[in-house]
């Protein structure tokens, strides 16, 4: 599948699939991408598929594991791509990698999110409540397990797993994780306090966060893609998911991605 209304993913989707036509090999495009292609297509969520090529960036792919729990195997087409191992320039020798069989499933930790018992599309980066309205902070009550942390005034708070921490998180001041760590960060955006700090706990207990200003509704956006209003003492909690993302890696170095996409 296709970053929509990008030419240059496109492209390539057309450059690809031809190699693998005339190799003799299956395969189905995402239905969106093959409206933009006319030609027939599917619903990511209704694939029987092997593995899932994602074409564009770290967006592309984060919007393909909302929807399934199958391997996929990102190729940026953008900018920065933390994500994605793999560039346009080596694609044909990674598919073939991967149809010959070299290659290995990395597991990465997904964040599940329900609201006053209502669960959300699992995360891969992160769970951001923040403010609806510009310059006007609020109040929310956070809590790890049965312990409560504390009440804190803020522009926004984001939960971010260790893949995300060099995401939203980080801009906020956060810390980076290694993926293999297992813990989850709490990070907060403009924060009213001199003792608000980001926080590292274990992965296994749940964050409870509730909203407590009363007619002040506030967003929860689920990696960038997913987004529900919540309002006045509406619970919401975030702890490990049951549904690892997988991705199809090679030669994967998260020192070396860092140092490649940071400088």
């Amino acid at each position: 599948m296709a970053k929509p209304e990008c030419p240059k993913c496109t492209d390539l989707i057309r450059f690809l699939t031809a190699y693998l036509k005339d190799n003799g090999n299956d395969f189905l495009l995402e239905s969106g991408t093959a409206r933009e292609m006319k030609m027939d297509g599917a619903k990511v969520e209704k694939m029987d598929v092997d593995a899932i090529i994602t074409v564009g960036g770290d967006g592309t792919a984060l919007w393909t594991l909302q929807k399934t729990n199958i391997p996929i195997l990102p190729i940026n087409v953008g900018s920065l791509a933390f994500l994605s191992e793999v560039d346009s320039s080596g694609a044909i020798n990674c598919i073939n990698r991967l149809l010959r069989g070299e290659y290995r499933v990395e597991e990465r930790a997904r964040i599940k999110t329900t609201v006053n018992s209502r669960r959300l599309p699992d995360s891969l980066n992160e769970a951001v409540l923040k403010t609806m309205i510009m310059s006007k902070i609020r109040w929310f009550g956070v809590y790890l397990d049965n312990d409560f942390i504390h009440n804190i005034r803020a522009d926004g708070i984001i939960i971010a797993t260790p893949t995300g921490s060099t995401s939203y998180s980080l801009s906020v001041g956060g810390p980076i994780l290694d993926p293999k760590v297992k813990g989850f960060i709490i990070s907060y955006m403009a924060p009213f306090s001199l003792s608000a700090r980001s926080m590292v706990v274990p992965s296994q207990s749940t964050i409870r966060v509730v909203a407590l200003d009363k007619g002040k509704n506030i967003m929860l956006t689920l990696d960038g893609q997913e987004g529900i209003e919540v309002g006045f003492h509406d619970e919401m909690f975030f702890t490990e998911s049951e549904h690892p993302a997988k991705f199809i890696r090679f030669n994967s170095d998260f020192y070396k991605n860092a140092r490649e996409k940071m400088g």
